[in-house]
């Protein structure tokens, strides 16, 4: 077959439509990256200039409650799953049907005008035929660069490249909504948006660990229960006093949670008592009966920062104490957190009885937190407010009306806190948490051990020596009576256990 022949088959313009070619080819390359890495360079440029988020709106009317928040978020995550699957899709659809277009407009000109071109190019001498008969192989292979573009990119439009944070958009998207205004702003403009412009692993863990805690948030409320004798059986071994007392708070609380509007005046409770009276195994136990959770911080050498948290970018990130404490009863960013806690803030009595700068700074926000009508705080790690539950304990080992006869300062927050003394417990209240509870525990604890524990049981010489302990001992609280069972335990372990 001669020459002559072949250029006749062959689209001879073809190296007219070379620039269109390489055009393509620069658009397309992806350099060291394969052509996948550089699609997902692309679609998060895309998600982020299109605002994916700001598609995800919440059309439903009901507020969450504990019925329905389940279905809630599983419905709002669907959502944010289709959402971003479409969107993904989007880019490389638009792209292949912007390469058929521009294909379509270069080759149509070409294929009008095939017959007077071709008659033009067999005009030419003949050497020039031959010679341009070598570049028929490269011009050709660059025809198809589009057509391999165009393909690519339908391609990616039925079958997108996975995403690394595709889970974190999901997750986000299941609670966006139930989030505060300012938290969805961070968490999109500052997080996600960022971290698509300019992808790196430090922007990934960034988005993973403060997505962690602000998805663990309080996002609905849980209908709590009153029962008198539930309360009665979680407290059976405190003084009768005490238990009318918390009983009298639980249903108050529970009341005040259901009331629209709710009183500007509800002010924290104050339980008072020795160290090992029971203060917060009470609160723990009435929050159990109440069908809530006790959420618990300790103010013991905390400074602001300790107690807000510093940001995420400082050297010393924190999410800080109170944060914490609120996200406490949730492992995981999964879990769905309920506003009406009750949250316990120990050792208060500390603040007001320390002169040193740091405490004092510290009671200043305390005593303005506690405020009912400013019950939230700024958290520099979420860089948003965060609200605090309504019912709030106070604990500590001093009698603040005492020392409120000494500080002025302290007359007007001692005047607004009810008081629950905690006297502690009877020699008999004692032998009962003993034998209840104390003993049993150590005892499953001990045989957990084996080597020659898995039977073990307290000798009743031992158990005599504690009840004698208990009612000469005028410690009010268990602390020492702790202790001292501990050491009568320990001594099994000597005769049990061969040193290494």
């Amino acid at each position: 077959m001669t020459a002559q022949k072949i250029l006749k088959r062959l689209p001879l313009l073809v190296t007219f439509y070379l620039s269109f070619c390489i055009s393509h080819a620069l658009a397309e390359s992806g350099g060291a990256i394969g052509p996948e890495q550089n699609q997902v360079s692309y679609t998060r440029e895309y998600l982020a200039s299109q605002r994916l988020f700001d598609r995800m709106v919440d059309t439903s009317s009901n507020p969450p409650n504990e019925s329905n928040i389940q279905q809630l978020i599983l419905s709002h995550a669907k959502v944010a799953e289709r959402e971003l699957n479409k969107a993904m899709r989007e880019y490389p659809f638009y792209n292949a049907v912007s390469y058929s277009i521009s294909t379509v407009i270069v080759a149509l000109p070409i294929l009008a005008s095939w017959r007077t071109l071709q008659n033009a190019f067999f005009r030419l001498p003949e050497i020039v035929q031959i010679l341009s008969t070598s570049l028929i192989p490269p011009c050709t292979m660059l025809a198809l660069i589009p057509i391999a573009s165009i393909s690519l990119q339908a391609y990616f439009a039925v079958a997108p490249p996975a995403l690394a944070e595709e889970n974190l958009v999901i997750q986000y998207g299941s609670k966006k909504n139930f989030l505060a205004p300012s938290t969805q702003s961070y968490i999109e403009n500052e997080l996600f948006y960022s971290y698509w412009q300019n992808p790196s692993a430090y922007g990934l863990t960034r988005l993973r660990k403060i997505l962690d805690k602000a998805l663990r948030l309080p996002v609905y409320t849980k209908r709590l229960t009153y029962s008198r004798k539930r309360i009665s059986e979680a407290l059976v071994n405190f003084p009768q006093e005490v238990v009318d007392r918390l009983s009298r708070y639980a249903m108050t609380e529970i009341m005040f949670q259901r009331m629209d509007p709710k009183p500007s005046s509800h002010y924290p409770v104050y339980f008072q008592g020795a160290p090992g009276t029971g203060k917060t195994y009470a609160a723990q136990k009435l929050t159990e009966a109440m069908g809530t959770t006790l959420a618990v911080v300790t103010l013991e050498g905390a400074s602001i920062d300790d107690m807000i948290g510093t940001s995420f970018e400082s050297q010393d990130a924190r999410a800080g104490r109170l944060l914490d404490a609120i996200l406490a009863n949730t492992n995981s960013s999964a879990d769905i957190n309920h506003k009406n806690q009750v949250l316990i803030i120990d050792e208060f009595d500390r603040l007001l009885i320390s002169n040193d700068k740091k405490s004092e700074e510290v009671l200043a926000f305390m005593l303005k937190l506690l405020d009912p009508v400013c019950r939230s705080f700024y958290s520099a790690y979420l860089k948003t407010e965060v609200q605090l539950p309504d019912s709030i304990i106070l604990a500590g080992n001093t009698d603040i009306n005492l020392l409120a006869l000494k500080e002025p300062r302290l007359v007007a927050l001692a005047s607004r806190l009810e008081t629950v003394h905690f006297p502690g417990f009877s020699p008999e209240a004692k032998q009962q948490i003993v034998e209840r509870i104390m003993i049993p525990r150590l005892e499953k604890s001990y045989r957990s051990l084996g080597k020659g524990l898995s039977d073990f049981a307290l000798p009743d010489e031992d158990r005599s020596k504690i009840v004698a302990f208990t009612h000469s001992n005028e410690d009010p609280g268990l602390r020492n009576l702790e202790k001292y069972i501990n050491s009568l335990f320990e001594q099994h372990l000597i005769h049990v256990i061969e040193p290494d």
